[in-house]
This record gives C-alpha cells, sequence and structure tokens, in this order.
C-alpha cells in the first residue's frame, strides 16, 4: 500500500514538471517522459491487478517505496530550483545541470529494476479472501437497511427503566464491555429516544476517549448549555468547569460520557455535575468493570453487554447485506457459519458484511464460502479473532481506498472528521486517481469515502440537511490496527505528548507524514527532517507549545490550533506546500493575512481559523493572491475583503472553488469571468455603498457552478431597499440572514431554482409588510429542508403539492398561530422542529405527528426546543 501511494505522489510531481515551459536540459524532459510513463504503467498494473483480483498487492515492499521517495525528493528539489532558474552548469552543488542528469538517470534506473524484478519473480502476494472476478468501485453500493438495532431491544428497555425510574436523585448508569460490542450504539438509541420524550430539559453528549482532554470535554459539555466559542479561549479549566455546573444548575440533565477509560478522569468530570435532586441522570460507557463498578450510583445497576448469540448474530447479518429482502435459500447455510464464526461481536458482523456487500457478484456461493474459510476461528481468545478478521477487512480494501483509510487514523481517537477537510487533504496528498480526467477531484474523494462507508470501515457521525456526509469517524478497534499497519509500513507516525518525545527526528524512521497530538502546554516540538511533506497537529487551545520547522518539503500543514510566532517566514520557505490550515491571531499572524501565502505555486488549500483577533476584525488579503495559480479554497471565519483582480491585470479563469468569508463580494464582469469553477460562496454585505446594485447583484445568476451560497447584511441603512436578483440555476443550498425581502416576490424567484435543496432565511428585513404568503404550484420540488423564522408573517397557507420532497421543517420564533395542514400531508416529510415557538403551533405540530403514525410513518419526530443555547448556523 505504501509504494502505491508513493507511486502516486511521484507521478502527480511528474505530470507538473512535465507542464514546465523550460528545462535546464533539453534532454531532461525526454528522461522525465520515460519516468511518468513507468511510473504510470506501474500504477495502472496495480489498480488493475487489485480491482480484478479484490486482494492487495506488494512490489517487493519497502524497495520500490523507498526508491519513490527518493526520485520523489528529487523531482521537489528540481521542480523548485527550476522555478527559481537556480541551476549552474558550473556547480559542485547537489541540483547542477550534470547532478540533475545523473539524478534523472538514477531515478529511472531503480524505478525500472524494481519494476522488473517483481514482474519476473512475480512477487505479488494476494490476499487469500480474493474473489477473481473484476470489481467496479466506481459506484458506490447502497443496500436499504431496515432502522433497527439488531439484538438491543432488551438492553434499550433495561436502561430505558433506570433513566426514567421515579428516583429523584442523580443516577450514574454505567454500560459496560468489550470493544466492538455496541456500548455507543446502544446509548446513542438510548439518548435519541430521551431527546424525543422530552424527559429532560437538556440532553448532551461526550467523548472522554483513552487520552482524556479535560479542557476539550468541557468545552464539548458547554457546548450544549451556552454560547461558549467567545469565551473559551480566556478562560481557564476551572472557569469552564464553572460554566459549565452552572448550566446545569437547576435542569433536569441526561448526560452520555462515551469511552470512559480510567477513575481519575470519573473523579475530575463528576465535580461538575450538580446533584439537585431532580431526576438527572449520567449515562457511562467503558471497556472497563472497574471504571464502572467504581462511577456507578450506589442504587444503580451495571449493564453487562452481551455477545450475541447465533441468531441474532444471523440476523444482523443478513440486514446489513440484504437490507429489507431475505437472503436466498442456498446462501443461509454458509451465512449462518459466518455469521457464528464472528464470535458475536457486532462490529465484526458489520465488517465483514462489508467485505461481502463490496464484491461484484455478492450472490456467488463460492465467494461466501472463500470468506468463511478465512475468518473461521482458530485464535485462542474471542479478541484475537476478532482483531483477525479486523486485519483481513483492511488488506481487502481495494488499492485506491487504502491510502485514504489508513490517512484517517492521522485523526485523534473518536474524532469527528470533518468531510469536506478530509477531502481537501487527500486532494493535498495526491491520492485520488479519477478514471474520468473531467472529473473534479472533490467529488471523487466523496465518491472515495462513500465506498469507504458502504464497506462499514468509517462511522457515519453526522449527516447534512441534504442528507450528505458532514462528519465521520472510526472505531477504536479499527483504527488501532489500521495505525499499526500504518505505522509499519512507514506510512504515517504517530507522536504524542504523553510519550515524552520533544523533537520529531525521522532520520531513523522515514515517514513521510507525522501526526501529532499533544495534551500537555510548554513543550517544545522541532519538526527537523527534509523528506517530511506533511504534519498534522491536533492539540487543545491555550496549550503554549512552541513549534519550529525546517521541513522545506512539506506539502501539508494542518495546524487550526497552533501559534507560530515566525509564521510568515516559515511559510515563505514551504515551495511544496498544497494545504495549510493555520491559526489566525496578532502572536502569529500580527500584520493580517501572510503574504507570503500568495507566493506559494503549488498551494491549493488554505483555511485560517481565528481564535484572538476581536469579532469585528475585517481581514485585508494583498493582491497577490490572484497570482496563486493552483488555489481551490480560500476559508477563513474571519471576514475579508478581496482585492480586484484588474489591479493585477488578471483576467484568466481561476480554479477557486470556495469563498469564505468575503466582505462587500462585487460581482463584476471580471469576476464572474475569473469565477467560472466557483461552487461555494459566503458573503457579507456591510451596505458601505451607497446603493445595492452596486455590488452588481444582477450577474449573480451568471455564477453557472455555484452550489452553496450565503448571503448576510450587516445592516440596512435605507429600508426601502429590497433584494430582486435571481439566483443561478445551479443552487442547491441557500442561506440568508438579515436580507430585504417581499415574501411573495422573492419566494417566486427561490421557488423557481430547480435544484434547491436546503434553504436557511432568519431575521430577513420584510419589505412591503408582507403578512400572508400561499406558494406557487410546481415551485420547491427539490426542497427537502427549509428553516425560517418566518419573518412578519401571521398566516401560511400550504398545500402537500407546494413542497413535494420536504424532509424537516424547522421554524424559530416564528409568529403564526399553526403549522399548515398541508404540510401534514407530505409523505416524504420526517421532522418538524420549533424553537422558541407559541404553543398553538407546538399543538399543531404534534397533531400532524399523531396523524403520521395513524398513517404508518413512525419515523416522523416533533421537537421542540426552547433552550437558551446560541443558534449556530452551518
Amino acid at each position: 500500500m505504501a509504494a502505491y501511494a508513493s507511486l502516486l505522489a511521484l507521478a502527480r510531481t511528474l505530470h507538473q514538471i512535465l507542464t514546465l515551459d523550460r528545462y535546464p536540459n533539453p534532454l531532461d524532459k525526454e528522461k522525465i517522459v520515460s519516468l511518468f510513463q513507468k511510473v504510470d504503467s506501474s500504477l495502472n498494473f496495480l489498480q488493475d491487478y487489485s480491482d480484478q483480483h479484490g486482494g492487495t498487492v506488494d512490489l517487493v515492499g519497502n524497495e520500490m517505496k523507498s526508491a519513490a521517495y527518493e526520485a520523489q525528493d528529487f523531482m521537489d528539489s528540481y521542480l523548485f530550483l527550476v522555478s527559481r532558474n537556480d541551476f549552474d552548469s558550473s556547480s559542485s552543488e547537489p541540483f547542477s545541470v550534470a547532478s540533475v542528469d545523473q539524478g534523472l538517470n538514477l531515478a529511472l534506473e531503480k524505478i525500472d529494476f524494481f519494476w522488473e524484478e517483481a514482474m519476473k519473480n512475480k512477487k505479488i502476494p494476494l490476499s487469500s479472501m480474493a474473489d477473481s472476478s473484476p470489481v467496479d468501485h466506481s459506484s458506490a453500493i447502497k443496500i436499504p437497511v431496515k432502522k433497527m438495532v439488531v439484538g438491543f431491544d432488551d438492553d434499550i428497555d433495561a436502561i430505558n427503566e433506570q433513566l426514567y425510574e421515579d428516583s429523584a436523585k442523580l443516577q450514574i448508569i454505567p454500560i459496560v464491555g468489550m470493544g466492538g460490542i455496541g456500548k455507543t450504539t446502544l446509548a446513542r438509541r438510548v439518548y435519541q429516544s430521551a431527546i424525543l420524550s422530552r424527559h429532560f430539559d437538556i440532553c448532551g453528549w461526550i467523548t472522554v476517549s483513552a487520552e482524556y482532554r479535560k479542557r476539550q470535554v468541557l468545552s464539548g459539555l458547554l457546548h450544549y448549555l451556552v454560547e461558549a466559542d467567545d469565551v473559551q479561549c480566556h478562560q481557564s479549566d476551572a472557569q469552564l468547569a464553572t460554566l459549565v455546573y452552572q448550566g446545569f444548575m437547576g435542569r433536569r440533565y441526561l448526560v452520555v460520557i462515551d469511552d470512559v477509560w480510567d477513575t481519575k478522569a470519573w473523579d475530575d468530570l463528576k465535580r461538575v455535575f450538580p446533584e439537585d435532586g431532580i431526576g438527572s441522570r449520567i449515562l457511562i460507557t467503558t471497556r472497563l468493570s472497574d471504571v464502572a463498578i467504581y462511577a456507578r450510583s450506589s442504587s444503580s445497576q451495571l449493564h453487562l453487554m452481551k455477545f450475541l448469540n447465533e441468531d441474532r448474530s444471523w440476523e444482523l447479518l443478513q440486514e446489513r447485506i440484504f437490507g429489507l429482502e431475505s437472503c436466498p435459500p442456498e446462501l443461509v447455510e454458509i451465512g449462518k457459519k459466518i455469521a457464528y464464526s464472528c464470535g458475536g461481536l457486532p462490529l465484526t458482523i458489520v465488517v465483514v458484511a462489508g467485505i461481502l456487500i463490496s464484491t461484484s457478484n455478492i450472490m456467488r456461493q463460492e465467494l461466501w464460502e472463500n470468506v468463511s474459510k478465512n475468518i473461521s476461528s482458530t485464535e485462542p481468545t474471542i479478541e484475537s479473532h476478532c482483531s483477525k478478521i479486523l486485519c483481513l477487512s483492511c488488506d481487502r480494501l481495494p488499492l485506491h481506498l487504502k491510502p485514504c483509510f489508513l490517512y484517517m487514523t492521522a485523526f485523534p481517537e473518536d474524532s469527528e472528521i470533518e468531510v469536506s477537510k478530509l477531502i481537501k487533504m487527500w486532494v493535498a496528498e495526491g491520492f485520488l486517481k479519477p478514471s474520468d480526467r473531467s472529473k473534479c477531484m472533490e467529488d471523487v474523494g466523496g465518491g472515495y469515502l462513500e465506498d469507504l462507508v458502504n464497506r462499514s470501515l468509517i462511522l457515519v457521525r453526522k449527516k447534512g440537511p441534504d442528507g450528505k456526509l458532514e462528519t465521520v469517524g472510526v472505531h477504536d478497534l479499527l483504527r488501532e490496527i489500521c495505525a499499526t499497519k500504518a505505522e509499519e509500513e512507514g506510512f504515517l507516525h504517530h507522536v504524542s505528548s504523553n510519550r515524552n518525545v520533544h523533537k520529531v527526528d525521522a532520520t531513523q524512521n522515514p515517514y513521510r507524514r507525522i501526526s501529532i497530538h499533544y495534551t500537555q502546554a510548554l513543550w517544545e516540538w522541532r519538526i527537523q527532517e527534509s523528506s517530511i511533506h506533511s504534519v498534522l497537529l491536533f492539540s487543545e487551545r491555550n496549550l503554549g507549545s512552541t513549534f519550529f520547522l525546517s521541513s522545506r518539503r512539506l506539502s501539508i500543514l494542518d495546524a487550526p490550533e497552533v501559534t507560530w510566532p515566525n509564521l510568515s517566514d516559515v511559510i515563505s520557505a514551504l515551495f511544496n506546500l498544497r494545504y495549510i490550515a493555520f491559526a489566525l491571531n496578532d502572536s502569529s499572524c500580527p500584520h493580517g493575512f501572510p503574504t507570503s501565502i500568495t507566493k506559494l505555486p503549488n498551494l491549493q488549500t488554505v483555511i485560517a481559523h481565528r481564535t484572538y483577533f476581536r469579532r469585528d476584525y475585517l481581514l485585508q488579503i494583498q493582491c497577490e493572491i490572484w497570482e496563486t495559480p493552483k488555489l481551490r479554497h480560500l476559508i477563513t471565519d474571519t471576514p475579508f475583503r478581496l482585492p480586484s483582480p484588474s489591479s493585477r491585470g488578471i483576467v484568466q479563469e481561476s480554479d477557486i472553488q470556495t469563498l469564505e468569508t468575503v466582505v462587500d463580494f462585487k460581482f463584476t464582469e471580471e469576476i464572474i469571468k475569473i469565477f467560472v469553477n466557483l461552487k461555494k460562496l459566503k458573503v457579507i454585505f456591510t451596505m458601505c455603498l451607497d446603493n445595492w446594485d452596486d455590488y452588481n447583484l444582477n450577474n449573480l445568476f451568471r455564477l453557472n457552478n455555484l452550489e452553496e451560497l450565503k448571503v448576510s447584511v450587516d445592516d440596512l441603512p435605507n429600508p426601502s431597499i429590497t433584494w430582486n436578483h435571481t439566483f443561478p440555476i445551479s443552487l442547491k443550498k441557500l442561506t440568508l440572514e438579515g436580507v430585504p425581502w417581499h415574501w411573495d416576490n422573492n419566494m417566486t424567484i427561490i421557488g423557481s431554482l430547480p435544484n434547491l435543496e436546503v434553504l436557511q432565511m432568519m431575521n430577513i428585513k420584510v419589505t412591503g409588510f408582507s403578512e400572508h404568503w400561499t406558494p406557487m404550484e410546481d415551485q420547491f420540488l427539490r426542497l427537502k429542508y427549509f428553516r425560517s423564522s418566518l419573518d412578519h408573517l401571521v398566516k401560511w397557507e400550504v398545500e402537500k403539492e407546494h413542497f413535494p420532497s420536504l424532509e424537516s421543517l424547522i421554524l424559530r420564533r416564528a409568529q403564526i398561530d399553526e403549522i399548515p395542514s398541508g404540510i401534514g400531508e407530505i409523505d416524504s416529510l420526517q421532522l418538524i422542529e420549533l424553537q422558541f415557538c407559541k404553543e398553538s403551533l407546538v399543538d399543531s405540530a404534534n397533531l400532524i405527528q399523531q396523524q403520521q403514525h395513524e398513517n404508518g410513518n413512525l419515523a416522523f419526530q416533533v421537537r421542540v426546543n426552547n433552550s437558551d443555547k446560541h443558534d449556530f448556523w452551518f
């Protein structure tokens, strides 16, 4: 796998060199073309072989990987010096013209040698679970699965009995069992049911993990209680703990504390939960019985998770593979044997189901027999046998997915990994190889992720309003196994402050990627090895650690919570940088946005996270940003101004897909021509110009690839101004905040958008004093999610035909008296949520719920939320 990933990275660098206009030696291009062809042929062979046989391929292992790494390092340096015209034909330095020619020859010889050896000796061991038929991984397999948790009915009843008993005392209820047995799944089911029951004033969920991070846990709890983001940076842990305690006081709460590993962590946490005798409950999950016994209340019962019996095991396997359908009779016997071999552990059953689902012909009995043979238990313990099955599931992955999956182990245990960020990092790493060159790399990454989800190797943590993945995770057991694989193959090195390591030195272990998890303050880290290409830093805020970085070949620097005193100088030396996430504050960026970022020729993604700048700070980005040739995503949570491209004479099309969050964006003719690839835009209008039309909003509809748009208006000096501009028909998500609005006219504009799936409208400035809205027919045809405050509306008339695809309706502080009965007749409706709404509106929602349930739609929910917690926008 590491060899394949190294060849991918080398191919990308060679392709970049082949687009150069000049070379130090005319013969160089011929040699580089030859090297690229050999590398590309190697990749195609490995990919084809893996797809056809479904197994792992290892071309003489470390030797090929080392050769590819060495060639890539040389090519990176070559590219660097070409860009600076820094070759000297008489120089004895490593990169004179003579040494360039020698290096190219050496790279060709090594790649040639190892490839020929691999083919001559046919040293290609395959996983014994290989399927001989070709597999098409270009599209994810989707199986309809029943919304149930097999084998947990009795467990849910037992937990609920303790949750809702009459005792007014605070009860701590532990769920204990080995990893993968379903503790978190059970807790999640109970938790979601409790939210719907409205028995508790507030419900919260936090994950502790083996590495207990106190500040992160406190911040997680505070998220459920108050608007905390702006105060946390300046609060001590003790102050945060006090805020949490005060937030829970006087409110009946249910808190799930997932994955507790030691009694000290529990001793530290229990102090923030008041015991005020109103029936609050804390649910703990842990693998350790001594922790469970120590934490539980004297009157509560320890809930011990049991392995699934044979019938339950087979039921779960069937459900995961066939969904609502029945297993074919000829596969039942072998299927039961497979299910029994999983030892009653739900995680292994789900993973084995993922292996079977991923094959091209799932109905082949030979395939099932092959899988059964390879997972038959010969291990002395259930733990070791389950580990064997999980290892096989990793080995069984096709080559193109392996680097992407192993890369996820860089994130800390129990992380909620942001999907959009993960895919941007995959793109920067060069892991993605589209079969269709015209396809956007980010779309390719989305397909890879869906494939991993369907193989049950990653967990879906959160979905967006449109049903797309927002955050994902990896189960602890799988992460531990894959992290070990990543270390063994030299793919990724993990470093922790708990290991008492201050210096990251890769000279003895030449890793290309380093993931640093640090939880202790005032540490000094030195990352000095020039072969390191990726550094990912994970920490809590305000730890005060110091970082020194001198890895010239770095292509990824992910440090969103780290302060770099010399950030601009650090960046200026990173010629190969493709992805950077950094903290934007007075210490790391005293002069605002670092100018050196705009001078990086390979940069694709910039993510700047504000930590200490005042809330009204406006970032100024230099006009040189227009000359960053490969920039695709420019994202900050601090509003910024973009200079006019005409100041730099820029007229060509840009690769930019994402702009967040730009102030007073003008949709001029030149902007429209440049941003032909723009997909996501967040813009704030300060209305500093005299006329709304000065922003050229009449051109907005010409952004033909725009899919997500958020428009916020800070102030409206002229109340007579009304939005009367149309939107691009490509829009899928639209968020409007503070926009001047006329209900009838403007909703007709929005309703006609053919692809719109998500609509948010909050605190709009209503013009014309509209109080009545009746949507038109044949509009909002694809709208799934509608969230609004329905400002100034007192009557809303709806027929089911008006919103035929609506799934979620969220109203906040709406003044209408009731939800239109037509809403309740929409077949696709799944959720109505009311936030700070009048009682009559709640009564009408409950009536709709009763009707939906009577019609068989038991999945329909009504949520009433009057929490004081700040209302966050996506």
